[in-house]
This record gives structure tokens, sequence and C-alpha cells, in this order.
């Protein structure tokens, strides 16, 4: 069973406090180091996850303390999993920060698995201890609050039907591939379509010329043509494998099945809107076969019109610190998240903010009539589109300009986010994994702002 933390400490690890006089650790990690300390509640979370499995043979692995400090290095630091393992081995202050001391730094590959077993919700409660201990210690009163949305994109290409097409063609591919070398007697009719696949793909992209559209789509009626071929001897193969008794036959059968399903969407998807000229709506379309969670997101921004990933909520105090995220499905509508906001910040805080601020897209009558009842003192929306002369004469007054200049600050927090945090793309499969990737940036965020505000 895995540990909380390592308590018997190695003869040799007198030689890393020894060399730690020499070559001293940066002041935000000693800082963040002791902000963990105080905070041993962080540990039994994460030691929760960590041990949510009842099998209790094998090695005991990574101590949890050890799997947080790793996760935070790595996302403060935005080395990839390779790296970290690497840059913990040769370095005497990252060993003591991840508490490896002089202990075997154990392969990326155990240090990823352990990462990622971190669930959302775990992240969301650290980030909630964190946030009583900024109250505890009046670095955040929760008397100000402001709010907005943004997007982390999702680890895929740019979306395109012909792209769909030949993914779909090149997996279904391999996977048959891979189930008539590893079951036996396995036989239906297989040929390979990758590279006739990939060379239509490729003619479609770079067509150019006035004649372009013709020659895509009479290069889209071949791919097209090519990926049903595929699915259909795809589709064979995968009723062969669920009445194969082989070991490997039931795992090539669920991926094969999995795999199916999304071909088939691409396929329709392109006859549709290629062929027919039809616009298919969102809610139909995929974007990618191998991150089939990404939203479409339309935020009306100039310089980047359409978005593929999920949209962020998050809320900051006047410290600076995240108090609330989310990580949301589909595109819902900024004022639809007001009333759960408060209800977060009445739950953390035991009151209602006294001031609230947000840009347009969070502005409804409701929403104002319910801060207001709810106890919030003064709200700053402005209204979009028509505004009467008693609206104007309101957003005028010195609060409101006051608490949107205080607004503004948020969009420097995001940008910060998003370049010193990861979270401008997640690189992490999966809709579960999307979401604890967040929790992991905003928790490292609010640990070094902590830090730095200590």
């Amino acid at each position: 069973m895995r540990k909380l933390i390592v308590e018997q400490r190695s003869l040799f690890d007198q030689a890393i406090n020894l060399l730690l006089s020499i070559f001293k650790p940066e002041k935000e990690l000693k800082l963040m180091d002791t902000l963990l300390n105080e905070n041993p509640d962080i540990l039994d979370a994460i030691h929760v996850d960590l041990t949510h499995s009842t099998n209790k043979s094998g090695r005991k692995g990574l101590s949890a303390e050890r799997v947080l400090r790793a996760a935070v290095l790595k996302q403060y630091k935005g080395y990839s999993y390779r790296e970290l393992r690497k840059r913990i081995n040769d370095g005497v202050s990252l060993r003591w920060f991840t508490r490896f001391n002089s202990d075997r730094v154990p392969h990326y590959t155990s240090l990823q698995k352990a990462i990622k077993s971190i669930r959302v919700q775990t992240w969301e409660r650290i980030n909630d201890y964190l946030m009583q201990f900024a109250k505890d210690r009046k670095l955040e009163n929760g008397c100000s609050m402001r709010a907005d949305t943004t997007v982390a994109e999702s680890n895929i290409a740019y979306p395109v039907d012909a792209r769909l097409l030949n993914d779909s063609v090149r997996v279904l591919t391999r996977l048959m591939q891979r189930a008539v070398e590893l079951v036996p007697g396995l036989n239906f009719a297989f040929s390979k379509r990758s590279r006739r696949a990939k060379k239509r793909c490729y003619q479609i992209v770079m067509a150019k010329g006035p004649k372009a559209e013709q020659v895509r789509k009479k290069h889209y009626k071949d791919l097209i043509k090519v990926a049903h071929e595929v699915f259909d001897m795809a589709n064979v193969c995968c009723k062969k494998l669920k009445g194969s008794a082989h070991l490997e036959a039931l795992a090539l059968h669920e991926q094969l099945d999995h795999f199916l399903t999304l071909a088939a969407v691409a396929i329709e998807q392109s006859e549709r809107r290629v062929l027919e000229g039809e616009k298919v709506p969102v809610d139909e379309k995929i974007v990618s076969i191998f991150e089939e969670h990404t939203d479409i997101i339309k935020r009306g921004k100039s310089q980047c019109p359409t978005e593929f990933g999920h949209k962020i909520l998050v809320v900051s105090g006047k410290s600076g610190l995240f108090t609330q995220f989310d990580t949301l499905r589909g595109n819902p509508s900024d004022d639809s998240l007001v009333p759960d906001i408060l209800t977060k910040h009445e739950q953390q805080y035991q009151q209602a903010p006294w001031y609230f601020a947000g840009d347009r897209r969070f502005f409804s009558t409701a929403n104002e009539e319910l801060a207001y009842e709810a106890g919030v003192k003064k709200i700053s929306i402005c209204k979009p589109g028509y505004r009467s002369n008693e609206r104007q004469e309101h957003e005028k007054q010195p609060w409101f300009k006051r608490l949107q200049r205080f607004r503004s600050g948020i969009e420097g927090l995001i940008s910060g986010l998003m370049r010193g945090y990861g979270l401008k793309r997640c690189v992490w499969k999966g809709w579960e994994a999307f979401q604890s990737y967040v929790g992991l940036s905003i928790v490292t965020f609010n640990l070094q702002k902590i830090a730095r505000l200590m």
C-alpha cells in the first residue's frame, strides 16, 4: 500500500543536506515547500486517490507527497514527463523539493501514471484548502470578486473533414493489422487503404486555383469511398473478434468498436457537408477521433472566431488568487454561470461578496437582481446593446468604472495562466484527464501566488 510520506530517511540523505547549503533552492520553491508542509490535508486528499484500489499486493509505489510535489514541479516549470524525471534525477534542489532525496527516481511513465490518477475533484478540494489558508492568513478576504471565461484547446490538429477520414482509415487499418497478427485463425477480407487515403487527403488540402472546389469534391468522393471500404472491413473484423476466445481479441474488439463509432460519424459528417452541401449542427459534429470530447466554441473573437477545446470559468479575488474554477461542456452562456458562482463563494466565505465585476457577457437583469438579493453591495457588469439614459448614467459612476478596472486585471491573470502554466493547450488525453490538467494548472498557479504573498 502506498505511503502518505516516506518517514525513514536514508543514510545518504545527509549528503543531500550538505549539498543544499551549496546549491540553494529557489526562493519560491522554498516558500511553496513551507506552504505544502503547513497544509497536511492536501496530502490526505492525494493519498485517497492513489489508494482507491482495493488491491493490496505488489510494490508500494510512490508516496502521496512525492506525487504531489512532482506534479506541482512539472506544471510550475513546464516540463514534460521525460524532462521532469531527468531534472529531478540531476538536480539537488529538485530532489529535495520532491522528497526523493537520495532515492532512485522512478521511470517517467510511473510519474505520469501516478500524477494522472489524481481526479479533478481532488484538485478542487486542494484549491479550497489553499483558499482557506489564504483566508486565515488574511491574504484573501473574499470581499471583491471578478469572473471571466477562457478556452483551453484540446491537443488536436485543426479539424478538416479530409483529415478526420484519413485518421479513421489509418487507425482502423492499424487495429485490423494488429488483430491479424495477434489473433490466430482470424479470417476476413483485409487489404490496406492507408496510402490511398493519405494521398487523397494531401490532394484535398493542397488543391488550389479557380477549379479547386471541383478538384476537392472529386477527391473527397474517392476518400469517402475508401473510408466506407475500410469501415466495412473493420466491422466484419469487429464481429469476428467478439466471437473469439483469444485473450487479445477482447481488447482489440473494444478499441475497434470505439473507433468504428467515431468513424461512422466522420463519414456521415463528410457526406453531408461536402457532397450534399448541408450545414451540420454543432452537436452532430466531431472534430477529432482521438479527443472526441472536444467542443466547438465561438465567442465572437475576431482573431480566433472558432476554438476547439473547452470553456474554462475562473473567478479571482483582489489578491489575484483563483478562488473558483470549472471546466464546462459545450458553450454555455456566461450569464448562466453567475448563480453558481455566488453560491460557491458563499460556501467558501460564509457571505456574499461586497463587489462583483464581470464583462458584458455575464450581464442579465435577473443576475443583477439575484446578486443584490444575495447580499452583493455593488455589481459592475456593462449592459450590451441598447442602454437607456438611466443605464448610461449608472455605468458612468466612479465606483462602477473602478470595478471595471478591477475586472480587467483578471485578463492578465488568465494570460499568465495560459503562458506560464500550460493552460493554452491541454496535452492530456480524455475528458477526465482534461479536467484534471486544468485543476493542476490552477492549483500550481495559486501555490506560487500564495508563496509570493507570504
